[in-house]
């Protein structure tokens, strides 16, 4: 249930990226559910990464914009966390680096920062439902 949630709401917020893009600054809406839901559980990985590719053909017009970054998310989460172990700054280097491609296509600095500010609660959010349905 937790998935299409995020599915759908990602989507609602790419549409919402699309529409107002010119009028207001905003955040990548679907960009931060969908990292925060990776960040929330590695394993989510195999639905993230075809979502967020969908999200740059539609939202850049390119495969490789954030995605190619997004990729690289997972693997190092596995390396880091069995070498350092499970833990929150790790996880907040790989949300800020994955940002910053973001800037380098041409975002402003305060929609990546409004994209920070989205993701973070949502990621804590998503981490305590999915502790909840482990228990």
């Amino acid at each position: 249930m937790t998935t299409l949630t995020v599915l759908l709401l990602a989507l609602l917020g790419l549409n919402m990226n699309m529409a107002f893009s010119s009028s207001l600054i905003q955040p990548d809406w679907a960009l931060a559910l969908l990292l925060a839901s990776l960040l929330a559980k590695r394993h989510n990985w195999f639905w993230v990464l075809p979502a967020i590719l969908l999200h740059d053909v539609t939202l850049y017009w390119s495969l490789a914009t954030v995605f190619i970054f997004v990729a690289m998310i997972p693997l190092a989460m596995i390396y880091l966390d069995q070498h350092l172990g499970a833990g929150l700054p790790q996880r907040l280097v790989l949300l800020v680096l994955a940002l910053l491609a973001m800037m380098a296509d041409g975002w402003t600095l305060q929609a990546c920062l409004l994209t920070l500010c989205l993701c973070i609660p949502v990621w804590h959010l998503l981490t305590r439902q999915y502790a909840q349905q482990a228990a």
